[in-house]
């Protein structure tokens, strides 16, 4: 009898394209009720600044280590946001079935996934990296669903030390970012498949060590946002709660 835990090349490849595309989809365009990521940072943004707040091609718009402060309230704010969404099963179940056609991940787990990579992807935003890049959003999307960026860069030879940044990140081979996909696919088959649909996010996923839920939960997308934005902001990809 086969390992259910081994899912096969096709449905892995399937899964990480979906995963890809979803990363896409959410943070560049928004999916339902949620808007793009770049959008909703920048509408956060304006109403912590009010009459202060400049658009991003306003020549007078403060750089982002004069607006560190206005930054960091933001990136708080838009954890605060998306623990409620995650909390909401509602809301998260309602989304579910926009984006799940084709694909056996359960909908309110899709749906989680989406709602924190919405998240992953203002926070990286804010903190100035290119979601509009693939490389970028195959890093964030990572992080999102709880996975050790770091760790698996490292798997497919990808030289990095304690830190990386953004520009290190796009000389990867673009054939590498999509073998890198392939990878999220089996772990979201591995864990979300047609036969272990009830396993745990938890389970086996050092970031979300000791988490218990059969989806993304509230506390979860507290413990992700927060590992976020410490990896996108101090380039430590492989950053964890503490235990």
């Amino acid at each position: 009898m086969a390992d259910e835990k081994t899912p096969d090349e096709g449905a892995a490849e399937k899964a990480g394209k979906w995963v890809a595309e979803l990363a896409e989809k959410v943070m560049l365009n928004g999916v339902g009720p949620l808007s793009p990521s770049a959008t909703w940072a920048e509408d956060r943004l304006a109403r912590r600044q009010g009459n202060a707040y400049k658009t991003p091609d306003d020549e007078e718009r403060r750089s982002p280590d004069d607006m560190k402060d206005d930054i960091d309230a933001v990136v708080a704010r838009i954890i605060k946001e998306s623990v409620a969404a995650a909390g909401t099963q509602g809301f998260v179940t309602g989304l579910g079935g926009l984006i799940t056609a084709g694909i056996t991940i359960p909908a309110n787990v899709a749906a989680s996934f989406a709602v924190n990579m919405r998240m992953a992807g203002a926070i990286a935003y804010l903190r100035g990296w290119d979601i509009r890049d693939p490389h970028v959003r195959t890093v964030v999307m990572m992080l999102a669903i709880g996975m050790s960026a770091q760790n698996v860069l490292a798997a497919f030879g990808v030289k990095i030390g304690q830190k990386i940044g953004e520009q290190m990140i796009k000389k990867i081979p673009i054939a590498v970012v999509r073998k890198i996909n392939n990878k999220v696919g089996f772990f979201l088959i591995a864990k979300y498949g047609t036969r272990r649909a009830a396993i745990t996010l938890a389970k086996g996923i050092p970031i979300l060590g000791g988490i218990v839920g059969g989806a993304v939960d509230a506390s979860a997308t507290a413990i992700i946002g927060r590992a976020t934005d410490r990896a996108l902001r101090n380039g430590d990809l492989d950053a964890q709660e503490p235990k």
